[in-house]
């Protein structure tokens, strides 16, 4: 990302960041029919029947058509793949794989013990024909989670186990198992309780593309599955995970590729839009549980609407009536956590390590030797961004968290700003910037960004007239208004970027402290 880029997304509009945020979140619509919408085209591969092999990049290969993705990489001496689909399709997928590479297939990678994913495991392992593991039997080792492995050898629900022949041989219960066995090295990563308890990801680093499984996919909305232990907040936090590991080339976009478990080849911003879009599903649901309504009524208000026509089904194994009810159940049984991190944009995971450090003895007695000098000015203090009741034109700018500091001493303003564009709202925020002033109308440079300058102007003790302008910000004018009882400043502000695109927003601040 440029320097300006990152510019307009600090500085636009007292702030910015380019996702869709929660900005969807406060008014759901109340009722809703989508028998009549148009369904826009979406891009997959699902379930044509007729294999097609997709080079990804580096040595990777995405084998598409079958149903869920088959994934082949191609090493000096043997081959990786991730994933074997149906048993159904093994001739078709085996067939495919051979004009990737006749190197034989040493190691198998399940991400869930879905029959989707685990089907073809016998005739994978086997393919290498009497080149054969002694032990094993078999040509290739199978890699599984704990919780796969259980599922498929001894069901917790009294049900079969599925057929030995396509047990997996390795099973590992940490949340890391590294390899160097096809010439890169090959995280396998769980992912807890996400579509399942079982889930994996698959990264090959040299080649930098990350199988997702079922915790991503372009053309549905998240399976949670509950009875094996499935989550959304797991797929949450799995999608963020995986945000993380991938790496863009520019703007969010190339870099890193990402398989998804049944889609198209995606890279990081289909990741960051997917992720959004279940996040304001979410949340949305929880808003509406938290009024008191209920699942019917929560149907009624139809809270994925505006994604619907991308990842939504009337029919079929998971229809979007499905995922809103295991959403619904998943929330009103655990709602505070929910609440929380509707409130705060904080996966609930990370709310127990949220408490203040304790301070060290010596600290401690500093503190009570010095206590810290405040001002009285009631613009003083920590202020956090209210996502809920904020608007943004264009809603792009929306950030997912946005904090700032005011401190204010005689005359003097200093005020700092961070943004976040992932809502786990970690200690690096995507863009921060700081600077000093007087309250005399007079300009003051923003240090570390080009040219610009900021004015302030007290019009009294609730009131400041703020304009900034630059080559990098383009020009803004904006209005900070406390409240009367001084616990939410409002900024009204307007302005053009660098480009010359008009934007207005009124933002809406909680005092922390």
């Amino acid at each position: 990302m440029t320097r300006q880029t990152y510019a307009v997304a600090a500085l636009v509009g007292l702030g910015a960041v380019a996702t869709l945020g929660a900005q969807q979140l406060a008014q759901p619509p109340k009722t809703h029919t989508t028998k009549d919408m148009a369904r826009p085209y979406r891009p997959t591969y699902e379930n044509k029947g007729e294999v097609e092999v997709l080079p990804v990049q580096g040595s990777v290969y995405m084998l598409a058509g079958a149903g869920s993705n088959v994934t082949v990489q191609v090493g000096a001496n043997a081959l990786f793949v991730v994933d074997t689909n149906e048993v159904a399709m093994s001739d078709k997928l085996l067939a495919a794989i051979k004009t990737i590479s006749p190197l034989p297939i040493r190691f198998i990678v399940n991400t869930s013990g879905d029959p989707d994913h685990v089907g073809g495991n016998e005739r994978f392992a086997k393919q290498a024909g009497d080149s054969v593991n002694a032990f094993y039997e078999q040509g290739a080792r199978v890699y599984a989670h704990d919780g796969a492995y259980a599922r498929m050898t001894n069901p917790k629900d009294g049900s079969a186990p599925i057929a030995s022949g396509l047990w997996p041989t390795d099973s590992f219960e940490g949340t890391l198992k590294t390899l160097f066995v096809t010439g890169e090295p090959i995280e396998i990563i769980h992912q807890p309780a996400a579509h399942t308890n079982g889930d994996l990801m698959v990264f090959f680093r040299k080649s930098d593309v990350i199988v997702a499984g079922d915790v991503f996919a372009t053309d549905r909305y998240p399976v949670i599955d509950a009875k094996h232990g499935g989550t959304l907040n797991g797929v949450l936090d799995g999608l963020n995970h995986l945000i993380d590991i991938a790496i863009p080339e520019f703007n969010s976009m190339g870099g890193t590729r990402v398989i998804p478990g049944h889609g198209r080849i995606s890279n990081e911003i289909d990741l960051v839009e997917y992720r959004d879009a279940m996040t304001i599903v979410a949340d949305r649901i929880t808003q509406l549980i938290l009024e008191g309504k209920t699942l019917e009524q929560v149907k009624a208000a139809a809270p994925s609407l505006d994604f619907d026509g991308v990842y939504g089904a009337t029919s079929g194994s998971w229809t979007t009536d499905m995922f809103v009810e295991a959403a619904y159940r998943e929330i009103k049984g655990n709602t505070a956590p929910w609440k929380a991190r509707l409130l705060r944009n904080v996966p609930s995971s990370e709310l127990a390590f949220m408490a203040p450090a304790r301070p060290t003895p010596a600290a401690a007695k500093n503190a009570a030797a010095k206590p810290a000098k405040k001002s009285n000015d009631p613009l003083e203090g920590k202020w956090v961004l209210d996502l809920f009741t904020s608007n943004y034109e264009p809603s792009s700018l929306m950030p997912y968290r946005r904090e700032m500091t005011v401190a204010v001493n005689a005359d003097e303003m200093s005020h700092s700003v961070s943004s976040w564009r992932r809502p786990q709202g970690n200690g690096s925020p995507l863009s921060s910037y700081d600077y000093k002033a007087k309250l005399d109308g007079k300009e003051y440079p923003v240090p570390n960004w080009g040219n610009a300058k900021v004015t302030l102007k007290r019009v009294d003790a609730n009131t400041i007239e703020r304009t900034l302008n630059g080559d990098e910000v383009g020009k803004e004018t904006s209005t900070w208004t406390l409240s009367a009882d001084r616990k939410t400043l409002t900024v009204v502000a307007k302005g053009t970027d660098p480009t010359g695109i008009a934007y207005t927003t009124t933002q809406n601040y909680t005092k922390q402290q």
